[in-house]
């Protein structure tokens, strides 16, 4: 991979992990470089975010695709976002009982 393609699934991946503190990216369960690239691009995304990230892929014994789910989790961030995704939990939640009371 190349430092533009680099930089840019860098910025993907901070754009998602600041709108939910998670990012997935399904991959051919042989395509071990690709994988590789996901995980250390979501562990710099979260060094830039300021927050604790834990990557981790799926077990592809799982799937008879032989895709393998690679995710990238924002374990711990500033107090602040924290406070964001409550806020934006909660205003999902309250969106789905609306929608489902009618």
């Amino acid at each position: 991979m190349d430092e533009d393609s680099d930089e840019g699934l860098t910025a993907e991946i901070m754009r998602a992990l600041e709108i939910d503190h998670q990012f997935v990216r399904w991959l051919d369960a042989g395509s071990h470089d690709a994988i590789a690239q996901v995980r250390s691009r979501g562990r710099k995304a979260g060094r830039a975010l300021g927050y604790k990230i834990r990557t981790f892929v799926t077990d592809q014994a799982q799937r008879e695709d032989g895709q393998v789910a690679v995710f990238v989790v924002a374990i711990a961030a500033t107090d602040e976002d924290q406070a964001r995704i409550a806020e934006r939990s909660r205003m999902l939640i309250t969106h789905a009982m609306n929608h489902l009371l009618g």
